[in-house]
């Protein structure tokens, strides 16, 4: 398991496909590694990804940041929620690719919608609730942006 996070961050998924088993064998095994300090582990959404260090994280996470505003400054908007990221996000290969990396994108889902408001969580701040959607306020008061 070690070698195939030497190339950097992966997610459960992808571990316990590339190895054979059961998500539940390879998430038993990762955690092991993680209480013996072999491998770090971060929740992303729905998603855990598991890294050999902050350094392999940041290398991951940084690029997806970056392409995700992006993709929503470029476009001035206002406000951003996740059903509407990932509607942009389909527009654009190179965020497409650093996503498909961690979640599939080729449908939405509750595990793609989670990772982007986590995203946009990290970037944006904490969202607005407005009824059942969470919103995301992108431009600040008084910026000039699209209506």
């Amino acid at each position: 398991m070690l070698e195939l996070l030497a190339d950097g961050c992966k997610p459960t998924s992808y571990v316990n496909q590339t190895l054979g088993t059961t998500y539940e064998m390879a998430y038993y095994v990762l955690t092991e590694l993680e209480s013996e300090g072999w491998v770090k582990r971060w929740k992303l959404g729905k998603t855990f990804v598991w890294c050999l260090n902050d350094d392999d994280y940041n290398q991951l996470i940084n690029p997806i940041l970056q392409e995700i505003r992006r993709i929503v400054e470029s476009r001035n908007l206002r406000f951003v929620y996740p059903v509407r990221l990932y509607r942009l996000v389909l527009k654009d290969r190179k965020a497409l690719k650093l996503i498909a990396k961690l979640v599939p994108v080729n449908n939405r889902n509750s595990t793609v919608l989670s990772l982007l408001n986590h995203l946009l969580r990290l970037i944006y701040g904490e969202p607005y609730t407005v009824g059942k959607k969470t919103v995301y306020i992108v431009a600040k008061k008084g910026a000039d942006v699209k209506r």
